[in-house]
């Protein structure tokens, strides 16, 4: 498998030409685009989602499984002094990952009023991570451990302030900051876990974004027997002022609540785009929060409607949870997705 894995990897970047500005839009340029793909409907309506086919041997007794993620929502400028948008959105899920026993079922149901200034979010959201660095999280999966702190969608409040360049089909992983104001701060309150969240992000000068979050979870939240003040820091950029068609990440992250407190959880890796639709990736983890630690490759087509990748794991470890050495970790993963 790792011999066809490197072929793959070879082929294409063989196949790749000089990468010229003339012929390959810049990277913020194919992002925005990506981002901001939906059907168009009448009235403020829109609907998004992706149809995907999934091999993973390691997990399906055929290799094969498919998904489908539909999302439903609207989003409406208003003539208000100090509200000037409103939006909310429901996602069916056949395959709710974050979550598996709400699959096929109505998931992130959510609203958000607001203006230019700020956002208050409401319901089954991830914008608590708003602005947390993304660029951290190419080829592999988020690393923070908990289950309070993965994207579980209990329903929480939150508010977001600064330069956001604001998404209002709830993209929390879209973000850009504008340049009159390079800053951005979110608070947040899950009452069903008794959980607060804070995070900062600040622009360096457009080179990069730095974040900084803090997760709190009092002692009597969740059977905990002391106080967990989760924290971590994130930073990300683009080579692009450079002509280099390269986004890179690095994040560190301490969940203090696993008996690995010592061992902080870090997560880096670069995206190099070769051609408007191709991009290859390389990511590595360390200590995440399965207790794996490994590196990660991928290579994707994505044209915006056709998305095609090719994966390879490799990577090893102790289990968080039993001790146990894991054994046959290397793997081959393949995805096509048709997205809306």
């Amino acid at each position: 498998m790792f011999k066809i894995v490197t072929t793959t990897l070879v082929l294409m970047l063989s196949t790749t030409v000089v990468f010229a500005d003339s012929t390959v839009k810049s990277l913020n340029d194919r992002l925005t685009a990506l981002e901001s793909k939906s059907i168009n409907m009448p009235d403020g309506l829109y609907l998004n989602g992706e149809f995907e086919q999934f091999y993973d041997d390691k997990t399906y007794d055929s290799g094969w499984d498919s998904r489908a993620e539909v999302q439903l929502g609207v989003k409406s400028e208003l003539d208000n002094k100090y509200i000037t948008n409103v939006g909310a959105s429901g996602t069916y899920d056949t395959h709710y990952s974050l979550d598996t026993t709400k699959n096929d079922t109505l998931v992130e149901k959510q609203m958000f009023v607001g203006n230019d200034r700020f956002r208050l979010f409401l319901g089954e959201t991830d914008a608590q991570r708003l602005g947390f660095a993304k660029t951290s999280k190419i080829g592999a999966p988020i690393i923070i451990t908990q289950p309070n702190n993965r994207l579980d969608h209990n329903s929480k409040t939150v508010i977001a302030v600064g330069g956001f360049e604001w998404n209002d089909e709830f993209k929390m992983e879209s973000y850009r900051l504008k340049k009159d104001k390079p800053w951005g701060v979110v608070v947040g309150f899950d009452n069903d876990q008794d959980t607060y969240y804070y995070n900062g992000t600040v622009s360096l000068m457009g080179l990069a974004d730095l974040s900084y979050m803090v997760i709190d979870t009092p002692s009597d939240a969740r059977s905990y027997t002391t106080d967990k003040k989760q924290e971590g820091w994130a930073i990300g950029g683009s080579l692009q002022r450079w002509s280099i068609p390269v986004q890179w990440g690095a994040e560190i992250w301490d969940d203090k609540d696993t008996g690995l407190a010592s061992d902080d959880r870090i997560d880096y890796g670069v995206m190099w785009n070769t051609s408007d639709t191709t991009y290859l990736t390389a990511h590595r983890t360390e200590n995440d929060d399965l207790g794996y630690t490994g590196n990660y490759y991928g290579a994707v087509y994505d044209n915006k409607t056709l998305e095609a990748g090719l994966y390879f794991h490799d990577k090893g470890g102790k289990s968080v949870f039993t001790g146990a050495d894991y054994t046959d970790t290397q793997q081959v993963l393949a995805s096509i997705k048709y997205k809306f």
